[in-house]
């Protein structure tokens, strides 16, 4: 009779555990193969994966619980560093069946959320196939004809497929993926015209989702760059540690360069605005270069490599340097020119187009 009612008891325990609240999700995972001892959850908060929970695996399987306020994107690491499945968690019961060796093909479900984003993924797999199939066609290619014949093919898929997922994003506006799939895959690439379209066109009922809140962000921040604007302030140290401020070169048109010594396409740009640094320096122009290096030593042998003769300023941070972040800079090289005044006269400046721009200003 004592070993019924322990017995009884283990049952009710076990099914107490699986429980859930009508507030809560709970993730039931079976993970086939070789397995660790542990699972993650795991989320990008401000540029950083971090452990939101995690669980033990028992025979294979691992059950995760808690709240969420609203569905969101986590990752479940379930081995090395780079072994995770994405996918979209709301309250309710989501099942996730995998295998370690494939963890790309793991089946999800009980997530509305992530059903809809596996519709929209499942949209856009023509284009995806496409150019992972000239990704490896480019890696395989033996002249630089080839590769240039590659990238041309490349390039033009690709842009079909951004005005894919632009229409998409405008057409599912009630969408709940919508705002994420607009801060994941246009936010840094479209210009403001075009973001405050696909953001006006997220429903009302999104307004306080925390990737449409990014989307806003974005907007203000943009608008608060445009040419006429006065450009915001800022101090950082040289490769001496002497601090230098943007107002030190009031006076002068200045191009504030950001760029890095890992950064091929900004060392290939150099040699131009070395060129035009010379042209026009005599006539009230300069550059401040800054640096997204986070190594002080590959940052100035890059400096005298490209023989780079300007002011150079670093936080030695990467992509955290704080001025990047101030003047919402994610790609490089990119360059912002400023007037004697202070204020923006153009961003995103090409190399490439840096002469007839400062023809036009001193040759006029």
């Amino acid at each position: 009779m004592k070993n019924i009612i322990y017995l009884f008891l283990a049952v009710m325990l076990i099914s107490s555990c699986s429980k859930r609240a009508d507030n809560e999700y709970l993730i039931k995972g079976k993970i086939s193969g070789k397995v660790p001892s542990e699972v993650y959850l795991q989320q990008y908060v401000d540029g950083e994966m971090l452990n939101i929970d995690s669980a033990n695996y028992i025979n294979g399987t691992f059950e995760l619980k808690g709240t969420i306020s609203s569905p969101d994107y986590y990752y479940i690491q379930v081995g090395d560093e780079r072994d995770k499945i994405g996918l979209f968690v709301e309250n309710s019961i989501i099942t996730v069946t995998a295998n370690i060796d494939s963890l790309e093909n793991a089946v999800i479900s009980g997530s509305k959320t992530q059903n809809l984003y596996d519709e929209y993924k499942e949209a856009k797999s023509g284009f995806t196939n496409q150019l992972n199939a000239l990704y490896a066609e480019y890696q395989n290619a033996k002249t630089d004809a080839e590769k240039a014949d590659v990238e041309r093919r490349y390039d033009s898929i690709d842009n079909k497929q951004t005005e894919f997922v632009k229409q998409y994003v405008i057409t599912h506006g009630n969408s709940v993926i919508t705002p994420f799939i607009i801060t994941r895959e246009l936010l840094y690439y479209i210009d403001l015209p075009e973001l405050e379209k696909l953001t006006n066109s997220i429903s009302p009922e999104l307004k306080d989702n925390k990737y449409t809140q990014k989307l806003y962000d974005r907007v203000d921040l943009l608008r608060s760059l445009q040419p006429g604007n006065p450009a915001p302030e800022f101090s950082q140290n040289d490769t001496v540690d002497n601090l230098v401020n943007l107002s030190d070169f009031r006076g002068k048109y200045v191009l504030i360069d950001f760029w890095a010594s890992w950064c091929v396409p900004c060392r290939k740009a150099n040699p131009t605005v070395v060129e035009m640094y010379k042209k026009y320096s005599p006539k009230g122009f300069t550059v401040l270069g800054v640096s997204l290096d986070n190594n002080k030593q590959r940052w100035m042998q890059a400096i005298k490599a490209d023989g780079l003769l300007w002011t150079q300023v670093s936080s030695l941070e990467g992509w955290k340097n704080p001025v990047a972040k101030l003047y919402g800079v994610n790609s490089i090289p990119h360059a912002i020119l400023i007037d004697p005044d202070g204020k923006i006269v153009k961003r995103g400046i090409h190399a490439e187009e840096l002469n007839e721009i400062l023809q036009e200003i001193f040759e006029k």
